[in-house]
């Protein structure tokens, strides 16, 4: 049975990166504009002068180094005076990383409930348009799901097997992540409050030596910064005011005049405003924050043109295999999560990721990372519907028989 599982996932990954080279060979570019730019101008310059900065020309922290390094070492390499086709390489890469991902999806399906869930949470990444379409684009999505699916997976086995060398792997996965998207960072107690909850028991050690792994790979960036600005910067320092204070805007109705917004101070406004509005109108205000945002998150899907790329009929079922995925997945993860300990890890994980994006700016984009938990409940929840009808009918041929 095991090979039988293992060809159908070589045939998943195949239709993938079938998929995903299809599109990035046969989509027609414009020129790259807003933070695709801005990556690439901050790698050119990194290269040209040595100047790490992001919109700007002198030194800032405004982005993590993980994506501008990969883009620093391929332009290196393969040259952007022209552009172009150094940007095809880049696509073409991002492809390969992205089938890496539905691997790992695969194994953690596997490791929480069976093979033929991580079979049907890998077909479901391998057909999901935004994991398509993100391939096309010079962002962070691509990295990050992989190595983002990787960390997960570690997760998992430290908290089934609790070996020492998984937390130093996972501790390296943890420093990678931040260094691509810094929003996984709530995630790295997750592990640990299982352990605790199955063993009563802190494990401190293992603890120390997640963090360790972690600081090694964060130590170059916390060094480059205490340089070059003579304080210890953990993370990135100023970007996320923008998207926070911008989330603080109920429904768009456009309550923030952005022409007297200080910059330096968005941050701070943004909680003046929730402050004010939770007096003025608390029931505005909650129902932004929970119902309202959720909505916007799992509206729509995050495709650009893919949409036009592909006939109408299969971009319907696109469509509905998206609704399906989130309004399975959610309810399943939350009612299954009080009876089996795997549903409750995805349930905790997805709630904290969630809590970490509902804070900011509600768009479709900030859901690709969600998708590797609501993919897997979805998927399980549909193997137990499998189950429950086996056993019906298994139940009822008896009495078929004996009338």
């Amino acid at each position: 049975m095991q090979r039988i599982y293992t060809w159908t996932l070589a045939l998943i990954m195949l239709l993938a990166l079938a998929l995903r080279l299809f599109y990035v060979w046969n989509e027609t570019y414009e020129p790259l504009e807003w933070d695709q730019l801005e990556y690439t101008k901050l790698a050119v310059q990194w290269l040209e002068r040595g100047i790490y900065a992001y919109r700007d020309t002198a030194p800032n922290t405004l982005v993590t180094p993980g994506w501008p390094a990969m883009l620093y070492v391929l332009y290196g390499l393969f040259g952007y005076d022209p552009l172009e086709p150094t940007l095809m390489i880049i696509r073409t890469l991002n492809c390969f990383i992205s089938v890496v991902a539905i691997f790992f999806i695969y194994k953690l399906g596997t490791r929480l409930f069976h093979p033929l869930t991580g079979l049907i949470a890998a077909a479901f990444a391998a057909v999901y348009p935004s994991y398509i379409w993100s391939t096309s684009l010079i962002l962070t999505e691509v990295p990050f799901l992989t190595v983002f699916t990787a960390f997960l997976f570690m997760q998992v086995k430290i908290i089934q097997e609790n070996r020492p060398r998984d937390h130093l792997i996972m501790g390296l996965l943890l420093g990678a992540c931040v260094l691509i998207r810094p929003n996984v960072l709530p995630l790295a107690v997750v592990p640990y409050v299982f352990l605790w909850i199955n063993h009563r028991q802190l494990f401190l050690p293992q603890i120390l030596r997640g963090a360790g792994a972690f600081a090694l790979v964060m130590l170059p960036w916390w060094i480059r910064n205490a340089i070059t600005f003579h304080e210890f910067i953990p993370i990135a320092k100023g970007e996320a005011g923008n998207p926070f204070l911008g989330g603080t805007d109920p429904y768009f109705r456009g309550t923030i005049d952005w022409t007297k917004v200080d910059e330096s101070r968005q941050f701070q406004e943004g909680l003046e405003r929730i402050r004010q509005g939770l007096k003025e109108d608390p029931w505005l205000w909650i129902r932004w924050f929970t119902v309202g945002k959720f909505k916007v998150f799992y509206k729509t899907m995050w495709v650009g043109p893919y949409q036009k790329f592909v006939p109408e009929a299969y971009f319907w079922l696109l469509r509905k295999l998206h609704y399906g995925i989130v309004y399975i997945g959610w309810p399943a993860l939350l009612a299954f999560s009080r009876f089996h300990r795997s549903f409750a890890y995805l349930a905790v994980s997805l709630l904290i990721f969630y809590g970490v994006h509902a804070l900011f700016i509600p768009v479709d984009r900030y859901l690709y990372g969600m998708l590797p938990f609501l993919m897997i409940g979805t998927a399980q929840a549909g193997v137990m519907g499998l189950r429950c009808l086996r056993q019906i009918w298994r139940s009822r041929r008896p009495k078929e028989a004996s009338a």
